[in-house]
């Protein structure tokens, strides 16, 4: 007999939520001497590939929400791993890109990055890793989630529906609230 806490374990979003918990400890356990989370080399990375994009750039090229992509540049400026230049185009917007040093912490880091890519498939047989990679991808494309780098460099909107609700909570804009129930 299932439960109905064990349903709730066997839901994708779940398995899914519990697998990048498990990735995320797996790249601070290899990548701790460097002091940066996996979103935060993520972000380092999509700066390395796209210099002089924005922060809603950075965001949406790694698939952050708004306020976690804000404290995540906040955090990588304040080390000094990233400048932040003045827009030509609009004042109000800030240009990212890498500095010299968070050019040389991605050097540093990317045998213990690519450690910690290898220890979180480890568990899987070799012949089933890219399989799995696989899998994953095509689910995300099933659902039209798939980020396409060129799609965010050319500023067309979110690519699919649910980029759009990423960070929103229920109750907030764009989500049906619930009624509250009559008593009586």
């Amino acid at each position: 007999m299932t439960t109905t806490l064990q349903k709730v374990y066997l839901r994708p979003g779940f398995l899914l939520k519990r697998c990048h918990q498990v990735t995320a400890a797996i790249f601070l356990e290899h990548c701790r001497e460097f002091g940066v989370t996996a979103s935060q080399y993520g972000a380092l990375r999509a700066l390395e590939a796209h210099p002089g994009v924005d922060q809603l750039a950075v965001g949406r090229l790694i698939g952050l929400d708004r306020s976690t992509s804000g404290l995540v540049i906040k955090l990588l400026a304040e080390r000094g791993l990233i400048e932040r230049v003045v827009n030509d185009q609009d004042n109000r917007r800030m240009s990212l890109r890498l500095s010299p040093s968070g050019r040389q912490l991605l050097a540093e880091m990317e045998p213990a990055a690519k450690r910690a890519h290898e220890a979180a498939l480890s568990v899987l047989p070799k012949e089933k890793r890219a399989p799995f990679l696989a899998l994953l991808e095509e689910f995300l494309r099933g659902h039209d989630a798939v980020i396409d780098p060129e799609d965010v460099m050319a500023g067309k909107p979110f690519g699919s529906r649910f980029d759009a609700l990423i960070g929103e909570r229920p109750g907030s804009a764009g989500t049906p609230k619930r009624r509250p129930r009559k008593r009586g």
